[in-house]
């Protein structure tokens, strides 16, 4: 089939990890033809912001990205996600099949007049939102329960189905925008196959390379930022807990608020790898023996339980889907008396 995966609601990372990366490799691999619709937005590794980059057609790692460029107009068009030439590139690429990642776009209505005017075409909706990482403010749930949820009941009358990514996103389709639950899906976040069998694949190379061959290994990382101050608590507890057998390995970019005193809680015992990229990412986590996330939900929640390392992950509402037999425990208090508790 010809694919198209619709990435406008906000950015779009090459190479990275996410969803959108995994599913479209995935699509490729199985001998469809795919191509990723998507902003001018990429994620800034050492900050909570976007940057911009050109509007382009690019390649990554043979799957067919196009950027397109925001709406000609006022700063509006970026923030409520205007396009140009979306219709037009649809007709040209052709799909049987469209994916949309996140509905949150007032171009969804011509997408919506695509699928009217081409019937035969398969659609469906995936969501990334959640109370946690987008109606957070009284305004912003004011957004979602007027204008996304204006877009994702448009779209609701040609997707097959809208798929949570986390069972609380199922709950946010229905709550917020009233898609009903028998059209919503639960669609849990993967791990990449090929990059778990790299991972396993490195673990003795990795240990030896890091002189952590005898020791107990942690890791924990994503990006530390005020949403996950968490790590800082890990850290001091490693520390504390001062045994020259356990190492903890931190991976991820640090945002400038929080680089002074992460810098002071390096120690002996911890190793900081810096900002690394998927493939590494896999390499690390299959090397640990424990994985601790104590902040906020990340895709490498489930990309960690993939790798088969047991974990500990911070208690959040409806997110208990990442145990599958009693390969995690949930961690209710962030403190340095539970982490210590948990680690020996």
């Amino acid at each position: 089939m010809k694919i198209i995966n619709i990435c406008l609601c906000g950015s779009y990372n090459c190479g990275w990890g996410y969803q959108e990366n995994i599913l479209a490799k995935y699509q490729r691999l199985n001998g469809n033809d795919v191509t990723i619709i998507t902003s001018r937005f990429i994620n800034d590794k050492n900050s909570e912001g976007y940057l911009e980059v050109p509007a382009e057609t690019q390649f990554d790692n043979g799957l067919k990205v196009i950027r397109l460029e925001h709406g000609i107009g006022s700063e509006l068009t970026k923030l409520f996600r205007v396009y140009k030439d979306l219709y037009k590139t649809l007709e040209e690429e052709k799909p049987d099949f469209i994916f949309i990642h996140g509905c949150q776009f007032l171009d969804i209505t011509k997408v919506c007049k695509y699928l009217k005017n081409n019937p035969n075409v398969k659609c469906s909706v995936d969501n990334h939102a959640d109370y946690t990482n987008s109606a957070q403010s009284v305004l912003a749930k004011v957004v979602h329960k007027t204008l996304w949820k204006y877009c994702a009941r448009r779209i609701d009358k040609y997707a097959e189905c809208f798929y949570g990514v986390l069972p609380v996103r199922c709950d946010f389709l229905n709550e917020m925008y009233g898609i009903n639950r028998n059209h919503i899906k639960l669609l849990v976040m993967g791990a990449d196959d090929e990059m778990v069998e790299y991972g396993i694949s490195k673990r003795t190379e990795t240990r030896e390379t890091l002189r952590i061959n005898d020791d107990f290994v942690i890791i924990t990382g994503g990006k530390i930022d005020l949403h996950k101050k968490e790590t800082l608590e890990l850290m001091k507890t490693v520390n504390k807990v001062n045994n020259p057998n356990i190492k903890l390995l931190v991976f991820g970019s640090v945002v400038d608020e929080l680089k002074e005193e992460f810098n002071s809680l390096l120690s002996e015992e911890i190793i900081y790898l810096g900002w690394i990229n998927q493939k590494e990412q896999y390499k690390y986590i299959c090397a640990s023996d424990l994985a601790i996330y104590p902040g906020r939900h990340s895709v490498i929640w489930e990309q960690t339980v993939g790798c088969g390392i047991p974990s500990v992950f911070k208690y959040l509402p409806n997110s208990q889907h990442v145990d599958i037999g009693g390969n995690c425990i949930f961690l209710k208090e962030c403190s340095e008396k539970s982490l210590e508790d948990i680690i020996l």
